[in-house]
């Protein structure tokens, strides 16, 4: 791919083994790293779009596939989620062309409250861009569209989540996304997050994750923070226009907080 590097990786999160990449920039580093958190399945190339961006901005991002998706191992649960994002955490400050003391993450959808929930619980992260962002799990669980969405899943691309062929683990994924719902909310996570700086994005016509919602869960967040809405752009950001401005901004912020961030450390 012009302009970075990609890097096949793999970690272990509580005995599953999780495979990503490294999309890292042109030259000899150490570049700032962020981990990329994807949604519910999430795509199924994890490497193009954001990720591909931040690196030729001079990021190096840890994309990888949760536990339960595509080419990891497991079962998906949100629990499980939060292990996995503190072990890609401790994976990306690892890996040798990263610049000690600063990690950001990205979260899209699902991914952003898995970042929330993260954040609250991992210092070692330094700043949380979220991406319409699920802002109640619990809400989200018990919503009518989730059952009609996996079966989807399992109709069309049944190898992007695994155990959805089977009927009762089906069932027992998505009774354990109520609980865990209950337990990782980030609207109960995301004061915990302050004072180290949150962006939120999202967009006036996503169906599925509501600016109202989105407003809701940004309020509740300490400083520093910001809040973008895009107008016109739903939750895949079909709209050409719409994605330009988003991962724009995603960038830009970025850009911003690090080096503000590498400027007081040093």
């Amino acid at each position: 791919m012009p302009g970075v590097r990609i890097i096949p990786t793999e970690f272990s999160s509580e005995g599953d083994l999780l495979r990503g990449d490294f999309v890292i920039p042109q030259g000899d580093g150490p570049f700032p790293g962020i981990c990329k958190f994807h949604g519910l399945p999430g795509s199924p190339n994890q490497v193009r779009g954001i990720s591909t961006l931040l690196a030729e901005a001079g990021f190096l991002v840890l994309t990888f596939d949760f536990r339960g998706f595509r080419r990891s191992e497991g079962i998906f649960s949100l629990a499980g989620e939060l292990a996995d994002a503190m072990s890609a955490v401790a994976h990306l400050i690892n890996f040798n062309l990263v610049v000690p003391g600063w990690v950001g993450v990205y979260g899209a959808s699902y991914g952003g409250a898995v970042a929330v929930c993260a954040a609250a619980r991992d210092n070692r992260i330094s700043a949380v861009c979220l991406r319409a962002p699920v802002y109640d799990t619990h809400a989200f669980a018990l919503s009518p569209l989730i059952r009609p969405e996996v079966n989807r899943i399992l109709k069309e691309t049944p190898n992007e989540m695994h155990g959805l062929v089977d009927l009762s683990m089906r069932n027992r994924i998505l009774d354990c996304m109520v609980d865990d719902g209950r337990r990782f909310n980030p609207m109960n996570e995301v004061s915990k997050i302050s004072p180290r700086p949150l962006f939120v994005i999202t967009g006036t016509a996503d169906a599925r994750i509501d600016v109202d919602g989105v407003r809701g869960l940004y309020d509740l967040a300490g400083e520093p923070k910001e809040l973008v809405i895009v107008e016109g752009a739903d939750h895949v950001l079909s709209d050409p226009r719409a994605y330009e401005d988003t991962v724009n901004s995603v960038v830009a912020w970025f850009q911003g907080v690090c080096t503000t961030n590498v400027m007081i450390d040093s």
